[in-house]
């Protein structure tokens, strides 16, 4: 499911006015030695899931194919208090395409698919306009397929195989001709499904699992039954009203188990990408997978066979893809030039900017070893700007808080809670820092030039391909 990013962003900027006073301020945190990385994530994760009030969060973090960090926050089971673990799991929701594109891309390293070629070439069956569509096109969302079925009544039956679904492209057509626009769409995956299993002589689920999952060490990724969930499986939650709830009617995904509906884990998301780099899948494909479709009239879609093309807030070149559904949002993100991987699984239905968390959390890692710059202990007033969307600007008043143990908070003086307060930590040895809100962890940049100034983004929600080029969301600076 796609994330409706201009939406929030009304919400997040227009709605957000001026409080007749300031918080009250707290004494002053602790001051303590540099922590070493690893205690740093756990810092910033834990705001985080303080935060989000999300019921648990898994996180694992590889360089190289080797774990750097793997941990579970909060609980896979509130009621009976079963603590979150990388290993529990949880549903993928469209970070299953990015599985799927894998098992394509082995498909096309072993020379048994290719990409362009019109996918009638492998279905004999398929009839048109889907015969002369084309893998690359169906993966990139190119192709003019609608992003679900055109009836519910799709989410209320159990598919026993994928070649099943094929029932759901009757009566559907195009929205558009193929590669003059972008659409995103997950039924579209079901196709691609149904071309591995004609490609292969296997069923889809078997092909992946003999294929893929074992060879690369990824031993609890599995479609997911939603009649047969046993205690490792996560419980899956909503938050309604600032309410953390239990959600105890899930759809079943088989509708749409090659784009959304598998289980799996942050350690084995990770593991995944080892076959970019091992020659698991051959370097021509893996650069084929990673360059972006281009439309008709030159534009580029900064998407790949599945993957997402992206930058971080230092231009580091990325490829990711997102999740969102009932009871989970994920991310996976993976660092080509660096090899770093992370992927983040959460067991609750939340409003979240995850690729902005990600890239966060990567950065400490990513700046390992670099020593942190210094900050002086800090206590100032600030006047802060609220750049909504309709173009008008909104002034309120707060107080900056930074210790030299690199942590610090915001204060502002906003009847919106997610601004009222928010703890600060320093990320690298730059101007890099993040405000950890109620809608994830955003990239703040933070200079003294003389006075401290400070700007916030929301980058992956404006499209911005140097994401702080931008106007940002909320600027600042002390005065006093």
């Amino acid at each position: 499911m796609q994330f409706s990013y201009l939406l929030l962003i009304s919400l997040l900027l227009v709605s957000t006015t001026a409080a007749d006073s300031l918080p009250s301020f707290p004494h002053a945190l602790t001051v303590s030695a540099i922590l070493p990385t690893e205690e740093r994530a756990d810092l910033l994760l834990e705001s985080f899931r303080e935060k989000t009030k999300v019921a648990g969060v898994s996180v694992s973090v590889s360089r190289d194919g080797n774990f750097l960090y793997s941990k579970g926050f909060g609980y896979a089971n509130v009621e009976q208090e079963i603590d979150m673990e990388p290993s529990s799991q949880i549903r993928t929701a469209s970070v299953a395409k990015v599985i799927t594109a894998t098992a394509l891309g082995k498909l096309a390293t072993d020379g048994l698919l290719d990409f362009d070629q019109p996918l009638g070439h492998y279905i004999a069956y398929l009839k048109e306009p889907f015969a002369t569509l084309t893998a690359r096109q169906i993966a990139g969302h190119t192709a003019g397929i609608p992003h679900r079925p055109h009836t519910t009544q799709a989410t209320k039956k159990h598919y026993e195989t994928v070649g099943e679904t094929l029932s759901l492209f009757e009566d559907t057509k195009l929205l558009f001709v193929p590669d003059t626009a972008y659409e995103y769409s997950t039924l579209g995956y079901n196709l691609l499904a149904i071309l591995i299993e004609e490609i292969t002589g296997s069923r889809y689920e078997d092909y992946l699992k003999q294929e893929v999952f074992i060879p690369l060490n990824m031993l609890q990724t599995f479609p997911e039954n939603i009649q047969n969930l046993h205690p490792e499986n996560a419980r899956s939650y909503f938050i309604k009203k600032g309410k953390l709830r239990w959600d105890k009617n899930l759809t079943d995904g088989s509708y749409k188990l090659a784009g959304a509906g598998f289980r799996s884990t942050s350690s084995d998301l990770t593991k995944m990408m080892s076959a970019y780099h091992n020659g698991f899948l051959s370097e021509e494909v893996v650069e084929a997978m990673f360059t972006t479709n281009t439309l008709t009239n030159g534009e580029q879609t900064q998407v790949g066979i599945a993957w997402r093309l992206s930058k971080d807030f230092r231009g580091r070149s990325t490829v990711e893809h997102a999740g969102a559904w009932q009871g989970a949002r994920t991310v996976h993100l993976h660092y080509p030039k660096e090899q770093l991987t992370i992927s983040i699984m959460i067991n609750t239905k939340c409003t979240i900017f995850i690729e902005e968390t990600a890239h966060a959390i990567a950065q400490l890692f990513l700046e390992e070893g670099r020593p942190l710059r210094e900050i002086a202990e800090t206590n100032v007033v600030v006047k802060a700007v609220n750049h909504r969307s309709d173009g008008e600007d909104e002034y309120f008043t707060g107080r900056l808080i930074l210790h030299p143990n690199q942590r610090g908070e915001l204060q502002l003086g906003t009847d919106r809670s997610w601004l009222h307060r928010n703890e600060i930590f320093c990320l690298s040895s730059s101007n890099d820092f993040v405000l950890s809100t109620s809608y994830g962890l955003l990239y703040l940049e933070m200079e003294r030039s003389p006075k401290l100034t400070g700007r916030l983004f929301l980058y992956q929600a404006i499209k911005d391909a140097h994401h702080t080029s931008g106007k940002p969301m909320l600027s600042f600076e002390e005065t006093n």
